[in-house]
């Protein structure tokens, strides 16, 4: 087997497979964007107020009068973060789901790189699947409807 070329037994797998690569380097460059990205998700709504919401107008919203299917989205993540989670869930069903990926992605990432190890999961083999982003999508579109029907912006 050449170097850097899995097996298909090990591709076929969900489960993680870890490395620990003869550059630290590496290890930074595999995780640490993911760590900086899901850290400021989660750090953000403590250096900014929820008075100061929206961060950025909706292009959407004003070019059409209706919410995008986003719009909410992170209003939702800023009253998961002050503890009010059944208005975030009534805003943003998806949110609370979402959020927790994203602590779980922050812990993933955080974790390989305190070790100093390079994590690879199996997971990413499927979001290259056209299937599992049909269902990423139909799920958006149904919140959006929900918002729709509620009449939020």
């Amino acid at each position: 087997m050449e170097a850097g070329h899995f097996s298909p037994r090990k591709e076929k797998s969900l489960l993680p497979a870890w490395s620990r690569p003869d550059s630290y380097w590496d290890v930074v460059v595999a995780h640490l964007p993911f760590v900086l990205l899901t850290g400021l998700t989660l750090a953000l709504p403590f250096w900014v107020s929820l008075r100061s919401l929206p961060l950025i107008g909706c292009t959407f919203l004003n070019v059409t009068g209706l919410p995008c299917p986003f719009c909410g989205f992170t209003r939702s993540f800023w009253f998961i973060q002050a503890g009010d989670i059944s208005f975030a869930v009534y805003n943003y069903p998806i949110s609370l789901v979402i959020y927790g990926l994203v602590i779980l992605f922050f812990i993933w990432h955080f974790v390989a790189l305190l070790m100093g190890i390079k994590i690879e999961s199996g997971c990413y083999r499927l979001c290259r699947s056209g299937r599992v982003w049909w269902i990423i999508g139909t799920v958006f579109f149904y919140n959006w409807v929900y918002r729709l029907s509620l009449g939020m912006t």
